[in-house]
């Protein structure tokens, strides 16, 4: 092959090569142009900043005023007036009254039992007749004194007498032994009166033990009496509420007391004024006692109610001034609150709470007027955290 054709060969095959060359540089190209306007002429995808959302929450409003402190406790009721009938006598019982009987009503004086008065009434006589005796030889022995005495005066001569001369001794004795028969007399009156056991005071009858035929020894119970008239309730007052019981200068208790009992499954009400206050802590409970007097009510069904019944009893305390009632659920640990200020920040509260309920609780420092308080509970709340006040729904719609 000529040298001609081969270098002709040789330089179409480097033409060609640096054809291909260019062209794969012009795709390059192309491509980083077309990327390039892709960028610059394409939409830009917005910044999405997402700031810590604010939580919303429910708030309260503070007014501070007056409080009327109620304490609610419970308690049974009780007789004022119990006792036990004892026989003070031997003997056989004759007679009952047919009112002596579980459950029966007596009036004061009224005869319960009569025991046999047959030897009581024989021993008074005996008395009787003794103090007759020993009256006599009194007024004997008085005479002999007088006689003794004119005697003396006539024969003396000046002398001291002589108590023998005078009977002095004689009549001490007399005088002594007629004291003793009456004595005995009174006492034989006594035993026969109290052959007739009576009722002490109006009263109903819880037991008996005699009937006609039994025989009494003296201590022996015969019947246990109560007054359904005069009736008290001893409430437990716990001690964080004991202060606010209301109290005259003479530091004597007071207030209005309402009493609720359930009979028959419905409620019925009685009044009540406060007696006295027990001196005694219960050491096992923490808690003082306030005596109440049950009043009578309007209800003639159950004008008192019946001994023994569970009563809830509702008592008004004091009047607590310039104080703040907030939801017991409001309050965190260690007796702090939050607020939510005018920007929408929570700031911690130190309250002074003086009375605690089961809904409530009393605070007497760390709250004004105005003052928004946070009722929701928040997870891991730190001061100047914003929130949201959550307004609640329009229930008109």
């Amino acid at each position: 092959m000529p040298t001609f054709e081969i270098l002709e060969a040789e330089r179409k095959i480097q033409v060609r090569s640096v054809l291909s060359f260019l062209l794969v540089l012009a795709l390059i190209g192309g491509s980083i142009g077309i990327a390039v306007l892709l960028f610059i002429t394409g939409p830009k995808a917005e910044e999405n900043v997402d700031p810590r959302a604010a939580p919303p929450v429910e708030i309260l409003e503070v007014s501070l005023g007056e409080h009327q402190v109620t304490i609610h406790t419970q308690g049974g009721i009780e007789s004022r007036r119990e006792t036990r009938i004892a026989a003070e006598l031997s003997g056989r019982v004759v007679e009952v009254s047919p009112d002596f009987k579980r459950g029966g009503s007596v009036k004061e004086g009224q005869r319960l039992i009569q025991i046999d008065p047959s030897d009581f009434r024989a021993a008074l006589a005996r008395a009787e007749s003794g103090l007759s005796e020993a009256k006599l030889a009194l007024a004997q022995e008085n005479a002999r004194v007088e006689q003794a005495r004119i005697d003396w005066e006539r024969l003396g001569r000046g002398n001291t007498a002589n108590p023998l001369a005078l009977r002095e001794p004689q009549l001490a004795a007399a005088t002594a032994a007629a004291a003793s028969a009456a004595a005995e007399v009174e006492r034989a009156t006594r035993d026969l009166e109290r052959t007739e056991i009576r009722a002490p005071f109006d009263a109903s009858i819880r037991e008996t033990n005699a009937e006609v035929g039994t025989i009494t020894r003296p201590g022996e119970m015969l019947a246990e009496l109560y007054t359904s008239e005069d009736l008290e309730v001893r409430l437990p007052v716990p001690l964080e509420d004991f202060g606010f019981i209301q109290r005259d200068q003479n530091s004597q208790p007071y207030g209005k007391i309402t009493l609720t009992g359930t009979i028959g499954g419905q409620d019925f009400t009685w009044p009540a004024e406060a007696v006295r206050i027990d001196r005694e802590i219960d050491r096992r409970t923490l808690s003082g006692h306030l005596v109440v007097k049950v009043l009578p009510s309007d209800d003639p069904l159950y004008r008192l109610p019946p001994v023994g019944l569970f009563t809830r009893a509702m008592i008004v305390g004091d009047t607590l001034k310039n104080v703040a009632v907030i939801p017991r659920e409001a309050l965190r640990e260690g007796g702090d609150a939050l607020i939510v200020d005018s920007a929408g920040k929570i700031e911690f509260r130190k309250l002074s709470i003086i009375r605690t309920t089961r809904t409530h609780a009393v605070v007497r420092e760390g709250l004004a007027d105005g003052d928004r308080l946070c009722l929701t509970r928040l997870n891991s709340p730190v001061a100047g955290m914003e929130v949201t006040i959550e307004t609640a729904p329009d229930e008109s719609n």
